[in-house]
């Protein structure tokens, strides 16, 4: 006897449940009317499908604030509630766990969270800078042991793990670096490893638990001895054809300067690197403030460039840089106004980052989140 399709009703029905866990698995835990929003399913259709995951224990509700009147802060934005608490749709926290590693150039961090998006483990490790990448693998599996032994932590439903390496990653993992550390993790944990450049996934965790939380286009940069950044678009980052998608620390922003190791001449990398050598370190560049307002503009110029190509929601920038406060923000939120088209700076809000030494490593437990079932399986695959 042969096997029977399922009807069409109950396709949709199965595309609109995935729809709801996508978004829970992109966001955090969502209002209804933020799902609404997300999802694009009417209100009746959503509250039926909700009810479905409920019964299923896919997902629980819970309320989100206190006493009637109270703000309520939750992860995917900032919800007022007037009369009746807000109640959030989350994923169930018993359906798994995914962890984030970050293996920097001095440090190791490995952070885990369940697939609620909340953190239940996170530490890390200092190691020398030309540490092999054998041994950082190592390091950071170590963590992972003491981490679940401390913290009493079951691996059986370990969704996947996501990967902070230092230097580019092309999409494919296909780096002598990238490779080794996926192939090491994937034979240790047996499953699917995904592997991208840490300031990116710095990005990535911004825009899921940070300054970027709440919006769907979040640009990031990070100002530090080196500069990079990133683009999240609808929860998930952007790599672009080559990996390199949001180096905007190699726009130029001196032609006539000199020539830069990606190429190109004058990249704001460069710039940077070479005023913090002249002043002799971050804090004394941050003090001169004449000098600042010049470098500040500068990045503001940069940014405008990529704020107009993309239309973010929000800027995100972090790093060492950020200590000069405003007078880093003031002239580059200036040179934005200037040099942005009016409909890319009338909503576009610039934020500090928020988060702190772990930001990669949530950004990786965020890769894991935010790949689809489906692609996630193929990579398993293909790795195989």
């Amino acid at each position: 006897m042969g096997t029977t399709s399922p009807g069409p009703l109950r396709l949709l029905r199965e595309s609109h449940e995935e729809r709801v866990l996508t978004a829970l698995r992109t966001q955090g835990p969502l209002t209804r009317a933020q799902l609404t929003t997300r999802t694009n399913l009417s209100r009746a259709t959503l509250s039926s499908i909700v009810q479905t995951l409920l019964a299923k224990q896919a997902v629980t509700e819970a309320a989100a604030g206190g006493p009637t009147g109270e703000a309520v802060e939750v992860a995917a934005g900032r919800v007022r509630g007037r009369g009746r608490p807000v109640s959030l749709v989350g994923l169930n926290p018993a359906g798994g766990l995914a962890v984030g590693m970050d293996l920097g150039h001095r440090r190791i961090h490995v952070t885990v969270a369940n697939v609620a998006h909340e953190i239940v483990a996170s530490d890390g490790i200092t190691c020398a800078e030309r540490t092999p990448w054998a041994r950082r693998v190592e390091l950071a599996i170590g963590l992972v042991d003491e981490l679940t032994a401390r913290h009493q932590l079951s691996l059986a439903s370990l969704a996947g793990l996501g990967v902070g390496v230092v230097g580019p990653v092309p999409p494919a993992g296909t780096s002598d670096r990238s490779a080794l550390v996926r192939d090491e993790l994937a034979a240790r944990f047996g499953v699917p490893v995904f592997v991208d450049n840490n300031t990116r996934l710095a990005a990535l965790a911004e825009a899921t638990w940070g300054a970027g939380a709440g919006v769907e286009s979040v640009l990031y940069l990070r100002l530090s001895y080196g500069v990079g950044g990133g683009l999240v678009l609808g929860g998930r980052l952007l790599a672009g054809a080559g990996g390199a998608a949001g180096e905007l620390g190699h726009i130029s922003v001196d032609r006539d300067g000199p020539r830069c190791s990606c190429g190109g001449r004058g990249c704001l990398e460069q710039y940077l690197s070479g005023l913090i050598d002249e002043y002799g370190g971050f804090e004394k560049l941050i003090q001169a403030r004449d000098s600042m307002t010049t470098v500040a503009t500068r990045i503001g110029e940069v940014l405008a460039a990529a704020c107009n190509t993309v239309n973010p929601e929000a800027v995100v920038v972090g790093g060492e840089m950020t200590g000069a406060g405003e007078d880093l923000f003031d002239p580059l939120r200036a040179a934005l106004r200037e040099y942005t088209h009016t409909q890319v700076h009338r909503s576009l809000r610039v934020e500090q980052a928020a988060l702190g030494y772990d930001a990669a490593a949530r950004g990786g437990i965020a890769l894991v989140l935010t790949t689809p079932p489906e692609e996630a399986e193929w990579r398993r695959t293909s790795c195989s």
